[in-house]
């Protein structure tokens, strides 16, 4: 597994989605368990990151790389099987940057990342969406999802 930048934190596993046309009650727990921060799901972008000697913070910075692999016809081919790894690498940025930001998972397989009490982000479907049309880039979305947490928060959300 590749080394993890900035961070010693262990990776937490997300919980399951709910299956379609299927519900099943389980009590809560006696004492609820934070919300994942930190899922990982991105190894392979890592990896590809690593062998063009390219660093990839998770910060904003980071999401400014990928955007500019994207932009390059040839990244861009190798990293259209790295969708669901970019917006890993997107949700982690969130979860670690936006305070009380946490991983979800409504859709098996589409995990989101909770921003504020009435706003998520479907990190996936925006990294996909960027490698299938090029627009928004994901820094864009990044600033977009910053400034709906300041407009919450002079709301009073």
């Amino acid at each position: 597994m590749p080394d993890r930048d900035e961070t010693e934190e262990p990776l937490q596993s997300l919980p399951p989605g709910m299956a379609r046309r299927y519900a099943e009650y389980k009590p809560a727990p006696d004492t609820p368990s934070p919300a994942p921060t930190n899922v990982g799901g991105y190894d392979g972008l890592l990896n590809y990151c690593q062998g063009k000697a390219m660093a990839l913070p998770r910060s904003r910075e980071g999401l400014v790389v990928i955007d500019a692999l994207i932009e390059d016809p040839e990244a861009k081919s190798d990293l259209t099987g790295l969708a669901r790894a970019i917006g890993m690498f997107y949700g982690d940025v969130l979860t670690h940057i936006i305070p009380g930001a946490h991983w979800e998972v409504v859709e098996e397989g589409f995990p989101v990342v909770r921003i504020s009490r009435n706003t998520s982000v479907s990190v996936i479907h925006v990294a996909q969406r960027r490698l299938d049309i090029g627009m928004p880039t994901l820094a864009m979305n990044y600033d977009h999802a910053i400034d709906l947490i300041d407009e919450d928060r002079l709301q009073g959300s």
